[in-house]
């Protein structure tokens, strides 16, 4: 059971680093569009389309790990002002909710892929992305997110979610 806590907090840094591998490709694309409209007066037709691709990926593939070390914007007037024993309680109940969440996301985005596979939908735009393939980071992200949640909810809603990158 370790091993599979290990592994799973592996994947879900393994989606952090690739969150993070998308936001650097973003800005590079996003240069170099403004570069070359600015300079040689000539856009692109790609850096526009990959570069939403890219962060919407980099949002999914990362929200894991946002949850896993306490990173996402909180309310915590309530929780401040409540004992311990609550606090866990609360933790428990929230967790649990973002588990119910991400098991429905996940279920809808993994269908809703399959019918952008199945219908072969393509961008509007002259690249013809099949959009099957951005899309796909929706399951992925919400397999991520199911793990981080059960991770959470092992860790019985106290602060033991990994170390920032």
């Amino acid at each position: 059971m370790k091993s599979l806590y290990k592994f799973s907090d592996l994947l879900i840094k393994l989606g952090a680093y690739a969150s993070g591998f998308f936001i650097m490709v973003t800005t590079f694309m996003i240069f170099f569009e403004v570069v070359s409209r600015w300079i040689f007066n000539k856009p692109t037709i790609w850096a526009t389309e990959l570069s939403i691709y890219a962060i919407i990926a980099s949002c999914y593939l990362g929200s894991a790990y946002a949850v896993r070390t306490y990173a996402h914007i909180t309310v915590d007037l309530l929780i401040n002002n409540v004992n311990d024993r609550i606090k866990t309680l609360l933790a428990y109940l929230s967790n649990a909710m973002g588990l119910v969440f991400s098991i429905i996301f996940t279920y809808y985005g993994f269908h809703h892929v399959m019918n952008t596979m199945e219908l072969d939908i393509t961008s509007a735009s002259l690249l013809r992305v099949p959009m099957y393939l951005p899309e796909m980071v929706l399951p992925v992200g919400g397999v991520l997110l199911c793990m981080a949640f059960i991770m959470q909810i092992i860790d019985g809603g106290i602060h033991k979610g990994g170390e920032h990158i």
